[in-house]
C-alpha cells in the first residue's frame, strides 16, 4: 500500500515538472520549415494529419488555435508536440517544437508536418 501511494505521488510530481508551452518556445524550435502555402492552409493540413495519426492506446489528436502573435498554433494532446505557423511574404514559416526530440513520435509528427509543406 505504501509503495502504491508513493508511486502515485511521484507520478503527480512528475506531471508538475513538465515544461510549459512558453518554456519550450523559449528554448527555440527543433526545426524551422518554410512553405509557399498560406498559414491558414498549412495549419489546417497539419491539424488534419496529426489528428489522424494513431498512437499507442488510440489517437493522440490535435487542435488548432490562433497563434501567440499571429498565425496559428497546432498542438497535440498535452502539448507534447506543437507548431507555430506564421505568415510570410512568400507563404508561411512553421516552427516545430517538441518536449522530446529523439523518439519515434517526434519523427512521425515532423514527417506529417513536412508532408503538408
Amino acid at each position: 500500500m505504501r509503495i502504491s501511494i508513493g508511486c502515485v505521488v511521484l507520478m503527480l510530481l512528475a506531471g508538475c515538472m513538465a515544461p510549459t508551452v512558453n518554456e519550450v518556445r523559449n528554448e527555440g524550435p527543433r526545426k524551422v520549415l518554410y512553405s509557399k502555402k498560406t498559414d491558414e492552409v498549412l495549419a489546417k493540413c497539419v491539424e488534419s494529419k496529426w489528428q489522424s495519426q494513431k498512437e499507442i492506446g488510440g489517437e493522440l489528436g490535435a487542435s488548432q488555435q490562433p497563434g501567440k502573435d499571429r498565425g496559428y498554433t497546432v498542438f497535440t494532446a498535452h502539448s507534447a508536440y506543437f507548431v507555430d505557423i506564421q505568415p510570410e511574404a512568400s507563404g508561411s514559416v512553421a516552427k516545430y517544437y517538441a518536449l522530446v526530440d529523439n523518439n519515434w513520435f517526434y519523427e512521425k509528427h515532423l514527417n506529417a508536418l513536412q508532408s503538408c509543406l
